[in-house]
């Protein structure tokens, strides 16, 4: 990368979150000269689907500026990504422990059709559709099992309602985008079965999935392995 500017990172965060899940991650990078901006998705909207959040990726992409951004989408974040390059320029897609959609149909269909999920316990619903983690431990267990026990305890107390929208609008997209996509598979998900994430990285995008260890949340247990490998993909 001598000589011209490095690409920045935009990175996107999956259901129950908000931008605080990457600090960790965003530390790294920038302690390593790469510039990122976290997207904050308004989760519990439930009149805001995949597209409206496309739209807020795309633009902290536009303020990244150029050369085009790595777009990293962690879990459900993967019915999001392969929207935003036709808003904007982008250099590659990074799959994160991520859904997959296929094309013209709801990721909602795919998870009742496919063992796309592990066995989840602890999810409940509000009034309004949202899903919600009915206790710490509950989320801990599944989404923060090999973090710090501090950093799983903060994380779980950030989580929000995830309103259903995004899971039922069907992918408006005739293929998915053509243009270098990466998926990372972590070895030890309790949320996306890896078997699952294996297959379909391979029929949906046609690549092999690079496979990390660890659970569901990389950029809270392990962020230097994480930050080492999104580097490595940006050159």
């Amino acid at each position: 990368m001598t000589g011209r500017r490095r690409p920045g990172f935009v990175l996107v965060h999956g259901a129950w979150h908000d931008a605080r899940a990457w600090g960790p991650l965003r530390n790294e990078l920038d302690g390593r000269g790469y510039r990122s901006v976290a997207v904050d998705l308004p989760v519990e909207d439930v009149t805001v689907n995949a597209s409206g959040y496309a739209q807020l990726v795309a633009a902290a992409a536009m303020e990244l500026g150029s050369p085009p951004p790595v777009i990293v989408g962690h879990s459900l974040a993967g019915i999001t990504i392969p929207l935003v390059p036709s808003l904007t320029p982008v250099s590659r897609l990074v799959y994160l422990a991520a859904l997959i959609p296929r094309p013209r149909e709801a990721i909602l269909d795919v998870i009742r059709q496919e063992a796309a999920l592990s066995a989840v316990n602890g999810i409940a619903r509000d009034e309004h559709g949202r899903s919600y983690w009915g206790s710490a431990e509950a989320a801990i267990e599944i989404l923060y099992h090999d973090c710090d026990s501090a950093v799983a305890r903060l994380a779980a107390g950030r989580l929000h309602p995830q309103a259903r929208t995004p899971h039922e609008q069907p992918c408006p997209l005739d293929g998915l985008p053509d243009l270098p996509t990466s998926y990372i598979l972590m070895r030890d998900d309790r949320m996306i079965a890896p078997q699952w994430s294996r297959q379909a990285a391979s029929e949906r995008l046609g690549v092999t999935p690079i496979m990390l260890a660890g659970g569901h949340s990389p950029m809270l247990a392990n962020a230097r392995q994480l930050a080492d490998t999104l580097i490595d993909l940006a050159s």
